[in-house]
């Protein structure tokens, strides 16, 4: 257990309703891809109490080749390195360098072991071993703006997100883009570019608020450009497009109270930006799909959203579903975000109205 078995009620409640046999549930149809359940196992996160187990904040989650979890939290100036079967433990608590962790962003792990974290006030990404010792910088010089998301993609790659100003095909404009560094601050590979400059201020956002990204191990990128439409481009490494995923779907238009609350939002946010030029109007669909990652046996997984009270998932390999998930809630559906890979399935509590923890899942197929 990661921690002590009077943390698990939770989990516990979790377990009775996700791994029930209820008569009801069928498994397996001609014609239909298998469907299984997540079942709780463990979990790591406390509401009060001892501090090695009480998150500040799941800023950021991935996980290492050895199986341990890795969390950045960021309010807490600290990792979490929670292992399969071992002691959870604090590392890298407040930094030991100037500005180190004072803006991290987003944490990966290479295929090599190496950690990184992408910090904007140490203007680099910060690499360590699996034991957490400092071993330096991973771009040889630094750079104003390191990339904001990460995925590691091999022994020493990764793929990153940012917004940054630069020149691209002899454009110079404030861009939004995915691309891969091998160890160097230049770009090895662009997969997604998008000239903000160009779009403008509110079609920027709008279009921002629908995109995303995530790459694996294999140096696969997985690109939506609309998370409100069930599509996904497949990359391969060098940029070419490996094959797409596509399923009709019903869009689930927003109500009018609900617009109004994120120009609401949206403008208490942007209340201190010159740059906002006032008029912002939100996508008027609701998300549909979210990239949750690729496991170890090299399948994506994809989050199905609007069936209200379960979170639901699509398991695809090479195009072809494999399989769907569900995991079932006895109370309140809690805002999460899902991970997968050398760790297993998890669960990340990332609700602003609730305590930040993580869940551990295995799954069981519906009889």
């Amino acid at each position: 257990m990661r921690i002590a078995p009077e943390y698990l009620i939770v989990p516990a409640l979790l377990m009775s309703s996700a791994c029930s046999s209820d008569s009801d549930r069928s498994g397996e149809i001609d014609g239909y891809p298998p469907r299984y359940q997540l079942c709780a196992v463990d979990s790591f996160g406390v509401e009060t109490g001892d501090s090695i187990c009480m998150i500040g904040a799941i800023s950021s989650i991935c996980h290492h080749p050895n199986g341990t979890l890795v969390i950045l939290d960021q309010p807490a100036g600290c990792l979490r390195l929670i292992p399969p079967g071992g002691e959870p433990r604090r590392a890298l608590r407040n930094g030991s360098g100037p500005g180190e962790l004072q803006g991290a962003q987003a944490v990966c792990t290479l295929g090599d072991g190496r950690i990184l974290i992408s910090d904007y006030m140490k203007m680099n990404l910060m690499t360590y071993d699996a034991d957490a010792n400092y071993l330096g910088d991973y771009f040889p010089t630094s750079r104003s703006d390191p990339p904001g998301t990460l995925w590691a993609v091999d022994s020493s790659s990764i793929v990153g997100v940012d917004l940054d100003g630069m020149t691209i095909d002899g454009v110079t404009a404030g861009f939004y883009y995915c691309a891969r560094y091998d160890s160097d601050i230049d770009v090895s590979e662009f997969y997604y570019v998008m000239n903000c400059d160009e779009l403008g201020y509110n079609d920027g956002v709008r279009k921002f608020e629908v995109l995303e990204f995530y790459a694996d191990r294999q140096g696969m990128v997985y690109l939506v450009t609309d998370n409100t439409l069930y599509s996904v481009d497949v990359l391969n490494p060098d940029g070419s497009l490996a094959y797409s995923i596509e399923l009709p779907a019903d869009r689930n238009r927003k109500s009018a109270e609900q617009i109004a609350t994120e120009i609401a939002e949206f403008e208490a946010f942007a209340v201190n930006d010159r740059a906002y030029p006032g008029g912002y109007q939100p996508c008027p669909y609701d998300r549909l799909i979210s990239i949750v990652g690729v496991d170890i046996e090299g399948r994506l997984w994809i989050e199905r959203f609007g069936s209200g009270d379960t979170y639901d998932f699509d398991v695809w390999e090479e195009g072809t579903l494999q399989y769907t998930a569900v995991l079932l809630v006895d109370e309140e559906k809690l805002e999460m975000t899902f991970s997968v890979g050398e760790a297993g399935i998890v669960g990340a509590v990332t609700d602003p109205y609730d305590y930040p923890r993580v869940y551990f899942y295995e799954k069981q197929q519906i009889q």
